[in-house]
Protein backbone atom coordinates (compact mmCIF):
# COMPACT_ATOMS: atom_id res chain seq x y z
CA UNK A 1 0.00 0.00 0.00
CA UNK A 2 1.30 3.71 -1.06
CA UNK A 3 0.31 6.53 1.52
CA UNK A 4 -0.27 9.26 -1.33
CA UNK A 5 -1.04 11.52 1.58
CA UNK A 6 1.39 14.86 2.70
CA UNK A 7 4.29 13.34 4.59
CA UNK A 8 4.76 13.78 8.12
CA UNK A 9 7.82 14.96 9.57
CA UNK A 10 9.98 11.79 9.32
CA UNK A 11 11.20 10.64 12.78
CA UNK A 12 14.21 9.01 12.61
CA UNK A 13 15.33 6.59 16.05
CA UNK A 14 18.46 6.51 17.41
CA UNK A 15 18.92 3.05 16.30
CA UNK A 16 18.03 3.89 12.66
CA UNK A 17 20.89 6.84 12.95
CA UNK A 18 23.44 3.90 14.38
CA UNK A 19 22.53 1.78 11.91
CA UNK A 20 23.59 4.37 9.08
CA UNK A 21 26.81 4.60 11.00
CA UNK A 22 27.80 0.94 10.64
CA UNK A 23 27.00 0.70 7.39
CA UNK A 24 27.98 3.96 6.11
CA UNK A 25 31.50 3.62 7.83
CA UNK A 26 31.82 -0.34 6.09
CA UNK A 27 30.24 1.45 2.89
CA UNK A 28 32.92 4.56 3.06
CA UNK A 29 35.89 1.71 3.50
CA UNK A 30 34.74 -0.46 0.32
CA UNK A 31 34.40 2.94 -1.70
CA UNK A 32 38.39 3.52 -0.40
CA UNK A 33 39.20 0.18 -1.33
CA UNK A 34 37.37 0.41 -5.12
CA UNK A 35 38.30 4.05 -5.46
CA UNK A 36 41.90 2.95 -5.12
CA UNK A 37 41.86 -0.26 -7.65
CA UNK A 38 41.15 2.15 -10.12
CA UNK A 39 43.74 5.18 -9.72
CA UNK A 40 46.29 3.16 -8.30
CA UNK A 41 46.46 1.36 -12.20
CA UNK A 42 49.09 2.91 -13.79
CA UNK A 43 51.21 2.11 -9.88
CA UNK A 44 50.56 -1.16 -10.86
CA UNK A 45 51.88 -1.13 -14.51
CA UNK A 46 54.77 0.58 -13.08
CA UNK A 47 55.95 -2.07 -10.16
CA UNK A 48 55.74 -4.74 -12.23
CA UNK A 49 56.88 -3.65 -15.61
CA UNK A 50 53.75 -5.05 -17.70
CA UNK A 51 52.45 -3.44 -21.65
CA UNK A 52 49.66 -1.47 -21.61
CA UNK A 53 47.63 -4.08 -22.90
CA UNK A 54 48.02 -6.54 -19.89
CA UNK A 55 47.63 -2.93 -17.40
CA UNK A 56 43.73 -3.03 -19.62
CA UNK A 57 43.24 -6.99 -19.15
CA UNK A 58 44.20 -6.12 -15.41
CA UNK A 59 41.51 -3.61 -15.11
CA UNK A 60 39.01 -5.86 -17.34
CA UNK A 61 39.79 -8.96 -14.81
CA UNK A 62 38.70 -6.76 -12.05
CA UNK A 63 35.79 -5.57 -13.22
CA UNK A 64 34.63 -8.92 -14.06
CA UNK A 65 34.33 -9.35 -10.26
CA UNK A 66 30.89 -7.43 -10.11
CA UNK A 67 29.55 -10.52 -11.71
CA UNK A 68 29.99 -13.31 -8.64
CA UNK A 69 29.40 -10.45 -6.49
CA UNK A 70 25.90 -10.01 -8.01
CA UNK A 71 25.19 -13.44 -7.50
CA UNK A 72 26.10 -13.94 -4.21
CA UNK A 73 23.95 -11.03 -3.37
CA UNK A 74 21.68 -13.23 -4.27
CA UNK A 75 22.26 -15.09 -1.12
CA UNK A 76 21.26 -12.36 1.70
CA UNK A 77 17.21 -13.50 0.97
CA UNK A 78 17.93 -16.61 2.07
CA UNK A 79 20.40 -16.59 4.99
CA UNK A 80 19.94 -12.88 6.29
CA UNK A 81 21.40 -9.31 5.52
CA UNK A 82 23.74 -9.68 8.26
CA UNK A 83 26.02 -12.60 7.75
CA UNK A 84 26.49 -11.89 4.21
CA UNK A 85 27.66 -8.64 5.11
CA UNK A 86 29.89 -9.21 7.76
CA UNK A 87 31.43 -11.37 5.13
CA UNK A 88 31.48 -9.17 2.45
CA UNK A 89 33.48 -6.81 5.04
CA UNK A 90 36.37 -9.13 6.06
CA UNK A 91 36.64 -10.55 2.30
CA UNK A 92 37.67 -6.66 0.76
CA UNK A 93 40.04 -6.12 3.83
CA UNK A 94 41.95 -9.50 2.66
CA UNK A 95 41.56 -8.61 -0.70
CA UNK A 96 43.18 -5.63 0.29
CA UNK A 97 45.92 -7.19 2.11
CA UNK A 98 46.13 -9.96 -0.87
CA UNK A 99 46.75 -6.30 -3.33
CA UNK A 100 49.19 -4.88 -1.47
CA UNK A 101 51.24 -7.80 -0.72
CA UNK A 102 51.09 -8.50 -4.58
CA UNK A 103 54.55 -10.10 -6.15
CA UNK A 104 53.49 -10.90 -9.55
CA UNK A 105 50.56 -9.73 -11.81
CA UNK A 106 48.50 -12.48 -11.66
CA UNK A 107 48.52 -11.99 -7.67
CA UNK A 108 47.38 -8.73 -8.24
CA UNK A 109 44.86 -9.15 -10.79
CA UNK A 110 43.25 -11.78 -8.02
CA UNK A 111 43.09 -9.37 -5.39
CA UNK A 112 41.86 -6.52 -7.44
CA UNK A 113 39.04 -9.21 -8.68
CA UNK A 114 38.16 -10.10 -5.41
CA UNK A 115 37.99 -6.16 -3.98
CA UNK A 116 35.84 -5.53 -6.81
CA UNK A 117 33.27 -8.65 -5.89
CA UNK A 118 33.16 -8.15 -2.05
CA UNK A 119 33.02 -4.13 -2.35
CA UNK A 120 30.19 -4.45 -4.72
CA UNK A 121 28.17 -6.81 -2.10
CA UNK A 122 29.33 -4.87 0.88
CA UNK A 123 27.70 -1.63 -0.85
CA UNK A 124 24.19 -3.60 -2.13
CA UNK A 125 23.75 -4.65 0.76
CA UNK A 126 24.04 -1.41 2.83
CA UNK A 127 21.41 -0.18 0.70
CA UNK A 128 19.11 -3.54 1.58
CA UNK A 129 19.85 -3.03 5.40
CA UNK A 130 18.95 0.96 5.79
CA UNK A 131 16.23 1.01 3.32
CA UNK A 132 14.55 -1.65 5.58
CA UNK A 133 15.35 -0.19 8.61
CA UNK A 134 14.33 3.26 7.67
CA UNK A 135 11.09 4.49 8.05
CA UNK A 136 9.07 5.61 4.46
CA UNK A 137 9.03 9.27 4.87
CA UNK A 138 12.63 9.14 5.58
CA UNK A 139 13.71 6.61 2.95
CA UNK A 140 15.35 8.13 0.03
CA UNK A 141 16.88 11.25 2.59
CA UNK A 142 18.83 8.09 4.66
CA UNK A 143 19.95 6.57 1.53
CA UNK A 144 21.46 9.96 0.47
CA UNK A 145 22.69 10.23 3.32
CA UNK A 146 24.69 6.43 2.93
CA UNK A 147 25.47 7.78 -1.05
CA UNK A 148 26.84 10.45 1.03
CA UNK A 149 29.34 8.70 3.33
CA UNK A 150 29.95 6.45 -0.07
CA UNK A 151 31.20 9.81 -1.59
CA UNK A 152 33.20 10.14 1.84
CA UNK A 153 35.63 7.28 0.98
CA UNK A 154 35.80 7.49 -2.43
CA UNK A 155 37.43 11.41 -1.78
CA UNK A 156 39.52 9.63 0.65
CA UNK A 157 41.09 7.48 -1.43
CA UNK A 158 42.12 10.56 -4.18
CA UNK A 159 43.01 13.01 -1.15
CA UNK A 160 45.71 9.95 -0.25
CA UNK A 161 46.84 9.02 -3.47
CA UNK A 162 47.08 12.57 -4.56
CA UNK A 163 49.43 13.27 -1.87
CA UNK A 164 51.30 10.08 -1.93
CA UNK A 165 50.92 8.81 -5.65
CA UNK A 166 54.25 9.61 -6.31
CA UNK A 167 56.35 8.11 -3.71
CA UNK A 168 57.99 4.48 -4.84
CA UNK A 169 55.45 1.73 -3.57
CA UNK A 170 53.06 3.93 -1.79
CA UNK A 171 50.28 2.04 -3.20
CA UNK A 172 51.00 -0.81 -0.73
CA UNK A 173 50.70 0.85 2.33
CA UNK A 174 47.48 2.60 0.85
CA UNK A 175 45.96 -0.55 0.40
CA UNK A 176 47.31 -2.60 3.00
CA UNK A 177 45.43 0.23 4.67
CA UNK A 178 42.11 -0.87 3.59
CA UNK A 179 42.28 -3.78 5.93
CA UNK A 180 41.53 -1.89 9.09
CA UNK A 181 37.24 -2.96 8.77
CA UNK A 182 38.38 -6.29 9.43
CA UNK A 183 39.36 -5.41 12.83
CA UNK A 184 36.32 -3.06 13.45
CA UNK A 185 34.41 -5.93 11.67
CA UNK A 186 34.48 -7.72 15.02
CA UNK A 187 32.46 -4.79 16.70
CA UNK A 188 29.94 -4.66 14.21
CA UNK A 189 29.14 -8.01 14.58
CA UNK A 190 27.70 -7.37 17.71
CA UNK A 191 26.50 -4.16 17.40
CA UNK A 192 25.24 -4.58 13.66
CA UNK A 193 21.26 -6.50 14.08
CA UNK A 194 19.90 -8.51 11.78
CA UNK A 195 17.68 -6.69 9.59
CA UNK A 196 14.20 -6.46 11.57
CA UNK A 197 11.79 -6.76 8.09
CA UNK A 198 14.24 -9.99 7.24
CA UNK A 199 13.42 -11.66 10.26
CA UNK A 200 9.73 -10.97 10.46
CA UNK A 201 9.61 -12.36 6.69
CA UNK A 202 11.78 -15.31 7.54
CA UNK A 203 8.61 -16.13 10.22
CA UNK A 204 5.85 -15.24 8.06
CA UNK A 205 4.33 -17.53 4.88
CA UNK A 206 6.06 -14.98 2.31
CA UNK A 207 6.83 -17.30 -0.60
CA UNK A 208 10.44 -17.60 -1.63
CA UNK A 209 12.73 -15.18 -3.49
CA UNK A 210 12.08 -16.42 -6.88
CA UNK A 211 8.31 -17.02 -6.87
CA UNK A 212 8.02 -13.53 -5.42
CA UNK A 213 10.08 -12.39 -8.54
CA UNK A 214 7.94 -13.74 -10.65
CA UNK A 215 4.79 -12.23 -9.23
CA UNK A 216 5.85 -9.10 -9.63
CA UNK A 217 7.84 -9.52 -12.50
CA UNK A 218 6.83 -6.24 -14.21
CA UNK A 219 8.01 -4.39 -12.14
CA UNK A 220 11.39 -6.06 -11.97
CA UNK A 221 11.81 -6.02 -15.41
CA UNK A 222 10.79 -2.11 -15.61
CA UNK A 223 13.46 -1.16 -12.62
CA UNK A 224 16.11 -3.76 -14.19
CA UNK A 225 15.12 -1.84 -17.43
CA UNK A 226 15.28 1.85 -16.03
CA UNK A 227 18.77 1.21 -14.79
CA UNK A 228 20.44 -0.45 -18.02
CA UNK A 229 18.78 2.57 -20.15
CA UNK A 230 20.17 5.44 -17.42
CA UNK A 231 23.27 3.67 -17.61
CA UNK A 232 23.62 3.59 -21.55
CA UNK A 233 24.19 6.98 -22.03
CA UNK A 234 25.33 8.18 -18.81
CA UNK A 235 27.87 5.84 -17.98
CA UNK A 236 30.51 6.92 -21.03
CA UNK A 237 29.23 10.27 -20.11
CA UNK A 238 30.82 10.50 -16.47
CA UNK A 239 33.76 7.91 -17.38
CA UNK A 240 35.44 9.47 -19.86
CA UNK A 241 35.35 13.26 -19.04
CA UNK A 242 38.89 13.43 -18.20
CA UNK A 243 39.83 11.74 -21.54
CA UNK A 244 37.74 13.97 -23.31
CA UNK A 245 38.93 17.22 -21.59
CA UNK A 246 42.77 16.32 -21.65
CA UNK A 247 42.87 15.07 -25.09
CA UNK A 248 40.18 16.65 -27.24
CA UNK A 249 39.97 20.08 -24.89
CA UNK A 250 43.54 20.64 -24.48
CA UNK A 251 43.04 21.01 -20.53
CA UNK A 252 46.03 20.88 -18.04
CA UNK A 253 45.61 17.58 -16.01
CA UNK A 254 45.68 20.31 -12.59
CA UNK A 255 42.35 21.75 -14.27
CA UNK A 256 41.06 18.82 -14.49
CA UNK A 257 41.25 17.74 -11.53
CA UNK A 258 40.47 20.93 -9.98
CA UNK A 259 37.08 20.52 -11.96
CA UNK A 260 36.49 17.41 -11.15
CA UNK A 261 37.26 18.20 -7.23
CA UNK A 262 34.85 21.58 -7.26
CA UNK A 263 31.85 19.97 -9.12
CA UNK A 264 31.93 16.72 -7.11
CA UNK A 265 32.29 18.54 -3.91
CA UNK A 266 28.77 20.13 -4.78
CA UNK A 267 27.39 17.17 -6.63
CA UNK A 268 26.96 15.63 -3.28
CA UNK A 269 24.09 18.39 -2.01
CA UNK A 270 22.25 16.15 -5.03
CA UNK A 271 22.17 13.11 -2.49
CA UNK A 272 20.95 14.95 0.43
CA UNK A 273 18.07 17.14 -1.72
CA UNK A 274 17.34 14.76 -3.87
CA UNK A 275 16.85 12.22 -0.98
CA UNK A 276 14.68 15.33 0.85
CA UNK A 277 12.49 15.77 -2.59
CA UNK A 278 11.71 11.95 -3.31
CA UNK A 279 10.49 11.74 0.61
CA UNK A 280 7.88 14.94 -0.31
CA UNK A 281 7.09 14.53 -3.63
CA UNK A 282 7.91 10.86 -4.65
CA UNK A 283 10.12 8.67 -6.41
CA UNK A 284 9.21 8.84 -9.78
CA UNK A 285 9.11 13.03 -10.79
CA UNK A 286 13.00 13.06 -9.01
CA UNK A 287 14.17 10.71 -11.04
CA UNK A 288 12.71 12.02 -13.89
CA UNK A 289 13.54 15.46 -13.53
CA UNK A 290 17.26 14.47 -12.27
CA UNK A 291 17.19 12.11 -15.12
CA UNK A 292 16.59 14.48 -17.76
CA UNK A 293 19.21 17.46 -15.98
CA UNK A 294 21.80 14.84 -15.77
CA UNK A 295 21.51 14.38 -19.42
CA UNK A 296 21.77 17.74 -19.87
CA UNK A 297 24.64 19.02 -17.39
CA UNK A 298 26.79 16.08 -18.84
CA UNK A 299 25.95 16.85 -22.51
CA UNK A 300 26.74 20.99 -21.59
CA UNK A 301 30.58 19.71 -21.07
CA UNK A 302 30.86 18.13 -24.15
CA UNK A 303 28.99 20.84 -26.19
CA UNK A 304 31.45 23.58 -25.05
CA UNK A 305 34.54 22.84 -22.94
CA UNK A 306 35.47 26.59 -21.79
CA UNK A 307 36.25 26.27 -18.21
CA UNK A 308 33.59 28.05 -16.07
CA UNK A 309 30.68 26.93 -18.81
CA UNK A 310 32.11 23.24 -18.37
CA UNK A 311 32.39 23.80 -14.77
CA UNK A 312 29.01 24.96 -14.27
CA UNK A 313 27.52 22.29 -16.44
CA UNK A 314 29.09 19.95 -14.64
CA UNK A 315 27.97 20.72 -11.50
CA UNK A 316 23.94 20.37 -12.66
CA UNK A 317 25.03 17.31 -14.22
CA UNK A 318 26.48 15.75 -10.81
CA UNK A 319 24.45 17.40 -8.69
CA UNK A 320 21.00 15.77 -11.03
CA UNK A 321 23.36 12.17 -11.40
CA UNK A 322 23.09 11.65 -7.36
CA UNK A 323 19.68 12.94 -7.07
CA UNK A 324 18.47 10.11 -9.76
CA UNK A 325 20.35 7.99 -8.39
CA UNK A 326 19.03 8.23 -4.43
CA UNK A 327 15.48 8.32 -5.81
CA UNK A 328 15.48 4.97 -8.35
CA UNK A 329 17.23 3.21 -5.38
CA UNK A 330 14.84 3.84 -2.96
CA UNK A 331 12.33 3.01 -5.53
CA UNK A 332 14.27 -0.49 -6.17
CA UNK A 333 13.92 -1.36 -2.77
CA UNK A 334 10.44 -0.64 -1.87
CA UNK A 335 9.34 -2.62 -5.25
CA UNK A 336 9.19 -6.08 -3.77
CA UNK A 337 8.51 -8.16 -0.26
CA UNK A 338 11.40 -8.64 2.05
CA UNK A 339 12.13 -11.84 0.81
CA UNK A 340 13.23 -10.93 -2.35
CA UNK A 341 14.79 -7.32 -1.83
CA UNK A 342 18.42 -8.11 -2.06
CA UNK A 343 17.72 -10.41 -5.31
CA UNK A 344 16.40 -7.53 -7.23
CA UNK A 345 18.69 -4.94 -5.59
CA UNK A 346 21.53 -7.84 -7.44
CA UNK A 347 19.66 -8.03 -10.79
CA UNK A 348 19.23 -4.24 -10.86
CA UNK A 349 22.80 -4.18 -10.84
CA UNK A 350 23.02 -6.23 -13.72
CA UNK A 351 21.03 -4.08 -15.59
CA UNK A 352 23.40 -1.06 -14.85
CA UNK A 353 26.31 -2.87 -15.74
CA UNK A 354 25.05 -3.81 -18.92
CA UNK A 355 23.96 -0.48 -19.52
CA UNK A 356 27.61 0.61 -19.28
CA UNK A 357 28.99 -2.11 -21.04
CA UNK A 358 26.83 -1.25 -23.76
CA UNK A 359 27.10 2.25 -23.75
CA UNK A 360 30.96 2.29 -23.36
CA UNK A 361 31.03 0.14 -26.73
CA UNK A 362 28.46 2.15 -28.43
CA UNK A 363 30.54 5.09 -27.96
CA UNK A 364 33.49 3.42 -29.31
CA UNK A 365 31.76 2.62 -32.72
CA UNK A 366 30.81 6.37 -33.28
CA UNK A 367 34.16 7.68 -32.90
CA UNK A 368 35.29 7.11 -36.11
CA UNK A 369 31.52 7.55 -37.60
CA UNK A 370 31.36 11.15 -36.07
CA UNK A 371 34.49 12.07 -35.39
CA UNK A 372 35.86 12.18 -32.54
CA UNK A 373 35.15 11.08 -28.32
CA UNK A 374 32.99 14.36 -27.67
CA UNK A 375 30.95 14.04 -30.43
CA UNK A 376 30.19 10.76 -30.28
CA UNK A 377 28.74 10.82 -26.46
CA UNK A 378 26.75 13.91 -27.56
CA UNK A 379 25.64 11.20 -30.23
CA UNK A 380 25.02 8.88 -27.27
CA UNK A 381 23.08 11.04 -24.05
CA UNK A 382 19.82 11.98 -26.21
CA UNK A 383 19.18 8.06 -25.56
CA UNK A 384 18.13 8.91 -22.19
CA UNK A 385 14.83 9.71 -23.16
CA UNK A 386 14.51 5.82 -23.24
CA UNK A 387 15.07 5.62 -20.05
CA UNK A 388 12.88 7.99 -19.45
CA UNK A 389 10.07 6.44 -20.69
CA UNK A 390 10.95 3.41 -18.58
CA UNK A 391 11.20 5.47 -15.33
CA UNK A 392 7.30 7.18 -15.85
CA UNK A 393 6.35 3.52 -16.21
CA UNK A 394 7.62 2.32 -12.77
CA UNK A 395 5.16 2.68 -10.52
CA UNK A 396 5.62 5.43 -7.79
CA UNK A 397 6.37 3.57 -4.25
CA UNK A 398 6.92 6.74 -1.85
CA UNK A 399 5.47 6.15 1.32
CA UNK A 400 5.32 2.57 1.17
CA UNK A 401 5.94 0.15 4.20
CA UNK A 402 8.36 -2.78 3.47
CA UNK A 403 5.84 -5.60 4.83
CA UNK A 404 4.27 -8.45 3.34
CA UNK A 405 0.76 -6.78 3.71
CA UNK A 406 1.35 -3.50 2.25
CA UNK A 407 3.10 -5.48 -0.72
CA UNK A 408 -0.04 -7.07 -0.97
Amino acid sequence: MVDNSKPERPVVTRDVWFLLFVVGTAFMASRYDFQLSTLALPQFQQAFGYDDQTSILIGTIAKMGAIPAVILTLMADRIGRKPLFLMAIIGFSASALLTAVAQNPVMLATGLFLTRLFTMVDELLAVVLLAEAAPPQARAWMLGLLSLLGASGDGLALAIYGAFASEPDAWRWMYAAGAIPALLSIVWRLALPESAAFVAASQSSQSDPLTLIRQHRKSVLLIGLAYFLFWLPISPALTYNSQYLQGSAGWAPGQVALISFLAGTIGLLGTFVGGRLADRLGRKPVALVATFLTALGLSGLYFNPSFLFAGATLCLGLMAWFAASVALRACMTELVPTKARATVAGTSEIGASGGAIVGGGLVALLIPVVGGLGPALLAVLPLVILALIAIACLPETRGRNLTEADMD
